[in-house]
């Protein structure tokens, strides 16, 4: 029995199609979609073959819709947003019915920053639900294996083993701590800061107790740093710094922490100022879950107000 053009259609690709009809442009509409150009090349090809009409025809300047084409542009967005609203429905209705608990491990500069705002996200579309926050160590990557914890966020990617996803997050400016009265209070934080200034840094047993990721990266820019401070309190090692000319480097801004007798300035190595990824981890079995998307999404949209608050500020 053959199909019906809606039973052979593949929803995914009413999405190539609204960004086509827009673009005209297979090259365009591939940089939209983050995919290649072939790839937008078989999915007009399906789309042809689904609704039995070239869809989009090839001029010298690009493409052009036919009759059909402005016919499903016209007719497609009303029912594309009512088919959107029931699946998200469905599944904030899902969200609602949790509970239990979900465990999520954080790389130590991100917990102010992600752990909060997390929270409050979920506690208003899963009121059930308990978040518990743990720091990310050496067993980390055996603790999402097992169960025992569900998602992970770290700045440094991990070397996992296949059988775990990792999804690159936005950046975020790495940052240096001064003391307010500190001579560079007013200057660039660069390569030239660290070779004159001593620093202190978080050393957190279980996670960085051997080398820190800043003495690893400054060796790697061809610093040498000098450590003179070691702790694994971000109070303590701001409380340093606020009474000393020591510099301490961290991967992010820091949230929930005081830092009113400190200022903190973006990196600069090699006149740029220095940005690092972040990264959103699972086990590749939950890669299809609502939920795992969900908190995903939720993460991405704090980690990127995060980077575009501080490069207006550094702008």
């Amino acid at each position: 029995m053959n199909k019906t053009p809606f039973e052979a259609l593949d929803l995914n690709l009413i999405n190539v199609f609204f960004i086509l009809y827009e673009e005209l442009n297979t090259h365009k509409a591939a940089e939209r979609l983050h995919i290649s150009q072939p790839a937008v090349s078989r999915a007009l090809q399906k789309l042809r073959d689904a609704f039995n009409d070239p869809i989009f025809v090839k001029t010298r300047h690009g493409l052009t819709a036919t009759d059909k084409a402005h016919y499903l542009a016209q007719k497609l967005p009303n029912t594309w947003q009512e088919l959107t609203d029931i699946i998200n429905h469905m599944e904030e209705f899902e969200l609602k019915a949790l509970t239990g608990k979900i465990n999520v491990t954080l790389h130590p500069a991100l917990i102010g920053l992600i752990s909060d705002q997390l929270f409050l996200a979920l506690h208003q579309l899963a009121p059930k639900i308990e978040l518990v926050v743990s720091v990310w160590s050496s067993n980390t990557e055996q603790e999402l294996l097992s169960g025992k914890q569900d998602i992970a966020v770290t700045m440094v990617e991990p070397d996992f083993s296949k059988e775990m996803t990792v999804r690159t997050l936005p950046k975020l400016f790495a940052k240096a701590y001064l003391n307010k009265q500190h001579p560079l209070a007013r200057h660039v934080i660069n390569e030239q800061s660290f070779a004159d200034y001593p620093l202190a840094v978080l050393h957190v047993t279980g996670w960085n107790e051997n080398t820190t990721y800043v003495e690893k990266y400054l060796r790697n820019a061809g610093l040498t740093p000098k450590i003179a401070y070691r702790s694994p309190h971000p109070d303590s090692v701001l409380s340093v710094v606020s009474q000393t000319h020591l510099i301490h480097a961290a991967g992010a801004q820091y949230h929930g922490i005081n830092t009113d007798k400190v200022c903190s300035k973006i990196i600069h190595i090699n006149n740029k100022p220095v940005e690092l990824n972040s990264y959103f981890c699972h086990h590749y079995r939950h890669r299809n879950k609502p939920l795992f998307q969900w908190l995903f999404d939720t993460i991405k949209v704090i980690v990127k107000q995060q980077h575009l608050s501080e490069r207006n500020l550094s702008s």
